[in-house]
């Protein structure tokens, strides 16, 4: 007979919310954003091979307007695979990561340390919650 703790249970992580500091503004993640926005693109290995590189400087250009004006971006990458979704009216800066088919959910955990890990090397604190999409669509149903 097992031990209770002997028992783990072991979750899916379905999504992960990066979560910035109060006092960081969207203008603050301009001078990231076209390295990151890049390379969250080729780690999830959505590259648009079709459109190429024009299609994502014109991407870049577009939301690294709105951050240098101090707004929340559009994104645009709604057929990829995985999204990256600042949404509307937080309180503080932050943006979710997902994927949108359920097999691919086992890798969200890879993404997310990957991101995390090219923040932390541009000196860029934030921090990971796990699964509060569900939070968030929540607290949108309740308005």
């Amino acid at each position: 007979m097992e031990d209770k703790e002997d028992v783990v249970m072991v979750t899916k992580k379905r999504n992960s919310l990066f979560l910035f500091p109060e006092d960081f503004q969207f203008k603050d993640l301009a001078p990231a954003y076209p390295e990151l926005y890049d390379y969250f693109m080729r780690i999830c290995d959505q590259y648009p091979e079709d459109a190429g590189e024009e299609y994502m400087v014109m991407l870049i250009r577009q939301n690294l307007k709105d951050l240098t004006n101090n707004r929340k971006p559009m994104g645009h990458n709604r057929e990829a695979r995985y999204r990256m979704i600042f949404p509307y009216k937080r309180e503080r800066v932050q943006f979710f990561v997902y994927p949108r088919i359920a097999e691919e959910e086992s890798e969200i955990e890879e993404v997310t340390k990957k991101i995390s890990d090219f923040f932390k090397k541009k000196k860029i604190e934030q921090e990971i919650l796990w699964d509060q999409m569900e939070f968030l669509k929540e607290e949108e149903e309740k308005k």
